[in-house]
């Protein structure tokens, strides 16, 4: 993961200020969203939510709140919060269902985004859920959406396609329609329209 360039607290204070954005009604907060958020580790050789907490601390950005989505059953519940850090607990909100590629719904990561974050907070969305036709569902509802888009800063995506490395790990997860080609051309996209985006695995 250390080729992951994490944004910075510096940088993060010169972009809202040079953009004149601010929070209404509170201070600003640092947002982590995760998509595919397993449960936390404490292992840094395991890509998940305790790493990029701990990365980012490292960079300066503490997370003010957490919000955590994972489809598989976590059995028992209370592994959720095994390995967890005390000191997080009142900032975290951990989903344990399915994210919903349904605009109608409240729960929809983009609905959820709107209606807790501020043009002023950083936001951090990373989307790992393994089901590639709900992933680019999630993103395109982004990429259509000014508003929300506009509110998330950094974003992390596992992208699926048809890389022959890659292959025997994500097996049938992988967008039979999609090339490498395309995953460049996406995260462009995503640059140009003002995402720090990153590829990962």
């Amino acid at each position: 993961m250390s080729y992951l360039l994490l944004q910075k607290q510096a940088n993060v204070d010169a972009l809202r200020t040079a953009a004149g954005q601010s929070c209404s009604g509170r201070a600003c907060q640092a947002i982590y969203v995760d998509l595919g958020a397993t449960v936390w580790s404490n292992n840094d050789k395991e890509a998940g939510q305790g790493w990029f907490v701990r990365h980012y601390e490292k960079q300066g950005i503490k997370f003010d709140r957490l919000l955590l989505w994972e489809a598989r059953p976590i059995s028992p519940p209370s592994q959720v919060y095994q390995q967890l850090p005390l000191p997080l607990l009142h900032k975290y909100q951990y989903f344990n269902m399915p994210a919903t590629a349904n605009m109608s719904l409240p729960s929809h990561p983009l609905n959820v985004i709107k209606d807790i974050a501020q043009p002023g907070d950083f936001v951090v969305l990373k989307l790992d859920i393994d089901n590639s036709a709900v992933e680019m569902s999630i993103l395109n509802a982004f990429l259509q959406d000014y508003e929300a888009f506009s509110l998330v800063d950094e974003f992390f995506f596992e992208h699926h396609v048809k890389f022959g490395p890659m292959l025997q790990h994500w097996r049938k997860t992988v967008d039979p329609k999609a090339s490498l080609s395309d995953s460049y051309q996406l995260f462009l996209k995503l640059r140009q329209r003002g995402w720090r985006a990153h590829s990962w695995v």
